[in-house]
């Protein structure tokens, strides 16, 4: 369990807790304060972030573009790899592989996850973290895997 993870555990039922949780979490990967994720749930083996749907993220076409829900399933699976690597390992993702299935008209959600199998190996290895982004009526908008290499934390 890394420390990301125990913080989000102790801010959790707090009153705002996952929204400063939120804020500290796009402090540590900047990046991802360019969709605002909203975090759903921090869990071993599963990751959810929503994405609303906001002139800031949508395409020509006025939909949520495809770029922005690729970017919030790796904000997903980041919060997966927090709370499952295990402890004295990291992780880093080594690229993504997505499928786009359908317009993002509306606020998206995001969801990666793993089975515990995946991370009952030998160091190093590679877990393919499952993606998918559903809209609110369940509608499948995009679907991939983000492979991650998982090896000890070197010695410093």
């Amino acid at each position: 369990m890394t420390s990301t993870y125990d913080a989000y555990r102790k801010l959790v039922d707090k009153p705002l807790g996952k929204q400063a949780f939120g804020l500290a979490f796009m402090l540590k990967a900047p990046y991802f304060a360019t969709v605002r994720p909203q975090i759903i749930e921090m869990a071993p083996n599963r990751g959810v972030v929503q994405i609303r749907k906001r002139r800031a993220v949508q395409n020509h076409i006025g939909t949520v573009h495809a770029i922005a829900v690729a970017n919030g399933m790796e904000a997903a699976m980041g919060l997966l790899c927090e709370a499952t690597t295990p402890k004295g390992m990291r992780w880093l993702p080594k690229g993504i592989q997505l499928d786009y299935v359908a317009k993002t008209p509306g606020d998206v959600r995001c969801i990666a996850e793993t089975d515990a199998a995946d991370w009952a190996k030998e160091p190093p290895f590679q877990v393919d973290v499952r993606c998918t982004a559903v809209m609110a009526d369940g509608t499948e908008v995009v679907r991939g895997i983000i492979p991650v290499w998982v090896s000890a934390k070197p010695s410093r």
